[in-house]
């Protein structure tokens, strides 16, 4: 498809369930070179048999210049700064992909870069259209830098990007940390800073739901891994749980909640009829994983 695009696949470590996510995003993008960012910042990675291996920490981030500023874990708040660590290591690919290590495309990531390079755009997400600024929870996270009118919620665990957006959102972060906020409160959040500067600055957003069924891409509820053959008509599936992670996420809302979630799920399970799928068979172990070198 012409020139290579880089995917960076985030996670924080590489046990049975992040290795068969990864795998999948391998598979998924035949074009691309596929990186695994492993945070390192509370735990080693370990060894890790993978071609592409980024390894690195919160502090990293701040020795080239950006601020420890967030509301709970560096990376979760500021979800837009391992791409400009990616940047500064390896500023060679124009395009680069983002998927979190619970977000599943489900859609041919080769198909998504060439529409995305062909209509010209900067940034393909998610708009958030269930809140508005005003009931959205992190607005006031935004209003030193930005108006109520411009703040855009846009949700970015599973994003396509061009590299002058990147490098654009990198440099007004440092400007922003010039002008010397220091409380987390009035430090924009990473998911709404990124649609609301690259729309404010002029450049072009678009919808991953242009590209197809876009229903099961949200916070909560999560899905159960088992469920992924059921999405395959999805482009993007998130959150994507198994075992402890999915339980937890579960209930985080609310006990009731999760409940009601867990009896749905488990009487699609029963009353659901076997059949064989091969859209999102799980592929083999990280061993088998590796990509030719450029």
């Amino acid at each position: 498809m012409g020139e290579r695009y880089a995917v960076l696949f985030k996670a924080f470590t590489t046990d049975h369930f992040v290795k068969r996510r990864l795998a999948h995003v391998v598979a998924a993008a035949p074009s691309g070179d596929v990186y695994l960012m492993i945070d390192e910042t509370h735990q080693p990675g370990g060894e890790i048999k993978f071609d592409r291996v980024i390894r690195y920490q919160e502090s990293d981030l701040v020795r080239i210049g950006f601020p420890h500023v967030s509301q709970g874990a560096l990376f979760w708040y500021n979800a837009d700064y391992p791409l400009y660590y990616f940047r500064q290591l390896r500023p060679e690919y124009d395009t680069i992909v983002t998927v979190e290590y619970d977000a599943v495309p489900v859609a041919n990531i080769d198909d998504l870069v060439r529409r995305f390079r062909a209509e010209k755009l900067d940034v393909d997400g998610r708009t958030i259209t269930d809140k508005t600024a005003e009931t959205y929870w992190w607005t006031g996270t935004m209003l030193r830098f930005y108006s109520m009118d411009q703040v855009r919620p846009y949700q970015i665990c599973a994003t396509i990007m061009s590299a002058r957006g990147i490098d654009h959102l990198a440099a007004t972060r440092k400007l922003h940390a010039a002008s010397g906020v220091t409380d987390p409160q009035h430090w924009p959040i990473g998911e709404t800073f990124v649609g609301t500067e690259l729309s404010v600055a002029g450049f072009r957003l678009g919808e991953l739901c242009d590209f197809g069924k876009l229903t099961r891409y949200d916070w909560w509820p999560p899905i159960h891994e088992r469920e992924l053959p059921h999405c395959a008509d999805e482009v993007v599936v998130h959150p994507v749980l198994t075992g402890r992670r999915y339980f937890k996420s579960l209930f985080k809302s609310n006990f009731r909640s999760g409940l009601i979630v867990s009896a749905k799920l488990l009487f699609r399970l029963l009353t659901r009829p076997v059949r064989r799928t091969r859209s999102l068979r799980p592929l083999s172990p990280l061993v088998s994983l590796k990509q030719p070198s450029n």
